[in-house]
């Protein structure tokens, strides 16, 4: 009975790791920034070392400047996507799941889980990734908007996913752009109904 409390416990915890907020995500920014900060420095020193080598007659050293200019810039892209993220606001995306792919990040046995939606990539946790529809199902996704950072989630419902007949022949932006429309029209007549008050008739006749 012990050990299936403590399994239980053990069970929560790492679902509630899994799950994403927006504390997570403002921690993943400074993960990123901590990271690709000083390795865009490093990269960048190394890079002009390299350089001022190859200058001085070190054909060699080409090769190594190359190699430390191209990291050294994917870096420093990932460094201002996680600076710029901190000081905005997350954004919206619905969209259909287009893909779900797994695959190995800087080491062997580390695996990343990645969904395509709306043309954004995003690296979700492992249980959300399990949880997320396959390709063609609908979901709402809270997330920041230059580093994708997931902040929250949700599967949309058949009453909330635009019909398939409605994209057809249009684009991610095309059908997102109609099916907001759409929404907005019937969120605009709930409200008119809302409004309306229907009053007490009397004296009116009741056929038997």
């Amino acid at each position: 009975m012990g050990r299936a409390v403590v399994a239980e416990a053990r069970y929560r915890d790492w679902r509630s790791s899994q799950e994403p907020d927006e504390q997570r995500a403002r921690r993943a920014l400074l993960r990123s920034m901590g990271i690709w900060t000083p390795a865009f420095a490093l990269l960048t020193v190394g890079a002009v070392y390299m350089m001022v080598e190859a200058l001085n007659g070190n054909s060699g050293s080409w090769f190594g400047f190359s190699l430390f200019a191209l990291i050294g810039v994917l870096s420093g892209f990932s460094a201002l996507s996680a600076f710029r993220d901190w000081f905005s606001e997350p954004m919206e995306t619905t969209g259909q799941m287009a893909r779900k792919w797994r695959k190995f990040d800087l080491l062997i046995f580390f695996r990343a889980h990645y969904v395509l939606v709306s043309r954004r990539v995003f690296r979700v946790p492992r249980l959300v990734f399990e949880e997320m529809p396959e390709s063609g199902g609908w979901v709402y996704l809270l997330h920041y908007p230059h580093t994708n950072a997931l902040v929250a989630w949700r599967p949309l419902g058949e009453d909330e996913a635009p019909p398939h007949e409605e994209h057809e022949g249009q684009g991610d932006a095309g059908g997102d752009e109609a099916w907001a429309q759409r929404r907005r029209e019937r969120e605009a007549e709930s409200a008119q109904a809302r409004e309306r008050v229907e009053l007490p008739s009397f004296g009116e006749s009741r056929d038997d």
